[in-house]
């Protein structure tokens, strides 16, 4: 129901009113504030046969015309109404009627008399036997009192409807929770007739594109207000000048452009603001000195390129701030100097290609720092994160980063948890983050270019809980030891990338609670049968499906027989293989057996290599074997040279 519901309703019943009066004068026209015809219609139904009988009775029409208009009026709810009671309201009707008549001639200026108008006699018309008793009084009432009675009944009659139009159209209105909701519509301006008690508003997806100093005027009570996703391009200075207990406010994705000071006035308890996702471009200095409980602020999706001196003024208590997706071209780090109590830093998403060694100089509370999405390529140095000592939380996604930065994060001793996916790395080395030794949490995923795990990538890390390297379409290789001899070691998520083999040594996977390597391209060969008894390990979880051989493609490894996983060799293979063992053993024991013949020398195998025929006489092997020497090598006996010579 439309906002105006009321306002109709009222205009109506004086229309009626003019109407009773002056027959002869048609009703003023009805400020049409866009209501679908049906809905008009059902507005000024409940009186349009009421000012139909004055105008049959003024006209003097028939006693049959007369009972027909008469039948078509509602029954009157009062028990009864006598003319002692009459009395003694009707001048303080009087009163209020011409009260409210006044106020009204703001937008539907009463009509004036016409003295020349001659107002006919009035002619009775007897009741039907359907009129009830209170309205057949009614008819005998003198003229002069008529117009208030109508009136009072009139707006009595039409108070049920007016409550059920509080709440518009497509809007949920729970009064004893005091929540308004409202789905998308094509409301343009804010509704006036909620429940002034209200304390949490949402609104979104409507036509409402202007928010001024009466938008919220009867809500003084809100706590929560959402805004967001609407076509609100300005806020005109004092809007929330009222609502001195509201504690979030969200305003994103709109178009507002420009934000000042007087904006925010009021809203001294102020802890949440969303300004995501609008085009504003600047920030002035002293815009948020009003809000000095705010805790979290939310400016990113912006067009923001600078930040002017004293921007963040007043935000004493400020933890979180996003300013990401904006068009920085630097830190705005005098700015930052101002929020000395910030945890949470978004700054991803700009134009700033390094981070200079005083950037985050006073940012040694900071616990968590967003970056991603930044060209870091070289950026970085040792003195980048040098003052970020408690830094627990880091986001490099997507920083063009050709190779690990363990340089720039060797300064970081607090550091548990971070992020380095998305960038152009082939190669996760050896004790890359060996100065990280708090570190509990690493992700890395989606690099395009990753490649290779190397022996005790974590060897340091021993306080590691969970490893997250996932979707990296070239990742083939991950190397005995990588991921071992890490004791807290409790989740491992290998999904998705291009793992055809990987070790049983690169984990230790009986220890792990719970691990993944759901989308690898797994060969399922002999060399894959410990996967195979781990996946019946209760600490297990997902699935492995067969990348290879063809005759294995898309079957889950846990359902394969150990007999199945034949190292990739079908049956045709097999035979060849033996085949060849057979052949190469036979040749082996053939010259074994040529080799101890040849060394015996009386063989006739030995005689038949040395050159003798067989055939001949002297060649038969049972022709006893003589050798001649040489007459160098034999030896004559020499006669002894007796002793009496000598």
């Amino acid at each position: 129901m439309s906002p105006y519901s009321l306002e109709l309703r009222v205009t109506s019943i004086y229309a009626v009113l003019q109407v009773w009066r002056r027959p002869d004068v048609h009703p003023p026209r009805l400020r049409d504030k866009g209501l679908p015809r049906s809905e008009f219609e059902t507005e000024i139904g409940s009186v349009s046969t009421m000012a139909s009988l004055r105008r049959h009775r003024r006209s003097g029409r028939g006693e049959e015309q007369c009972r027909a208009a008469n039948s078509r009026l509602p029954q009157c709810t009062q028990s009864d109404i006598t003319h002692e009671a009459n009395q003694q309201w009707s001048s303080h009707t009087r009163r209020s009627t011409l009260q409210l008549q006044d106020d009204l001639s703001h937008h539907h200026p009463p009509l004036q008399k016409d003295p020349a108008l001659h107002h006919p006699p009035l002619h009775h018309c007897p009741a039907s036997n359907t009129t009830s008793r209170p309205f057949r009084l009614l008819l005998k009432w003198p003229q002069t009192l008529l117009p208030p009675l109508a009136f009072c009944l009139l707006l009595a009659a039409s108070l049920p409807a007016t409550c059920a139009a509080i709440c518009p159209r497509n809007c949920t209105c729970d009064d004893e929770a005091l929540v308004v909701r409202c789905m998308p519509s094509s409301i343009d301006v804010m509704p006036v007739t909620f429940n002034p008690n209200i304390q949490q508003l949402t609104m979104y997806s409507t036509e409402i594109s202007t928010l001024d100093v009466i938008s919220f005027r009867f809500y003084e009570d809100l706590r929560h207000v959402n805004l967001s996703k609407n076509r609100i391009t300005e806020v005109a200075p004092k809007t929330f000048e009222n609502q001195r207990d509201l504690e979030e406010l969200h305003l994103a994705h709109n178009n507002i452009k420009q934000l000042t000071a007087d904006m925010f006035l009021g809203l001294s308890k102020l802890i949440v603001l969303s300004l995501q996702g609008n085009a504003i471009m600047s920030l002035d200095g002293g815009i948020f000195q009003h809000l000095r409980q705010l805790r979290e602020l939310d400016l990113s999706e912006n067009h923001i390129e600078k930040l002017e001196n004293q921007a963040l003024q007043g935000l004493t208590y400020l933890r979180v701030l996003h300013l990401q997706s904006n068009k920085l071209k630097s830190i705005p780090a005098s700015n930052l100097a101002l929020v000395p109590d910030l945890a949470e830093l978004s700054l991803g998403s700009n134009k700033f290609t390094e981070i200079k060694e005083n950037d985050f100089l006073s940012m040694g509370t900071l616990k968590d720092l967003d970056l991603s999405g930044s060209m870091l390529e070289d950026g970085l140095s040792l003195e980048s994160f040098k003052s970020l000592s408690g830094l627990g939380k880091l986001n490099l996604e997507d920083c063009g980063l050709t190779s690990v930065p363990s340089i720039p994060l060797s300064s970081l001793g607090q550091l548990e948890e971070l992020h380095i996916g998305r960038n152009l790395f082939t190669t996760l080395p050896t004790n890359m983050f060996r100065n990280n030794r708090n570190l509990h949490s690493l992700y890395v995923s989606f690099c395009p270019q990753l490649q290779r795990l190397e022996k005790n990538v974590l060897q340091h890390n021993l306080n590691i809980k969970k490893v997250v390297i996932t979707n990296n379409p070239q990742l083939a290789y991950i190397a005995p030891d990588a991921l071992r001899f890490l004791p807290e070691l409790k989740v491992l998520d290998l999904q998705n990338n291009n793992l055809h083999q990987i070790s049983e040594d690169a984990a230790s996977w009986t220890d792990i609670e719970h691990w993944r390597l759901d989308g690898n391209p797994i060969t399922c060969n002999c060399s894959a049968a410990w996967l195979r008894t781990l996946m019946m390990a209760p600490n297990s979880s997902g699935k492995v499906v067969c990348g290879s051989p063809p005759g294995l493609e898309g079957i889950p490894l846990q359902s394969l027989q150990m007999k199945e996983l034949a190292c990739g060799l079908d049956p045709t293979m097999q035979g060849v293989v033996i085949g060849l063992v057979v052949c190469v053993l036979v040749v082996v024991i053939a010259a074994v057996v040529l080799v101890m013949l040849y060394r015996h020398h009386n063989s006739c195998v030995h005689r038949l290599l040395k050159g003798h025929h067989l055939g001949s006489r002297q060649g038969r092997c049972d022709t006893p074997y003589t050798h001649s020497y040489h007459q160098a090598y034999t030896m004559t006996p020499t006669k002894p040279v007796p002793v009496t010579e000598l």
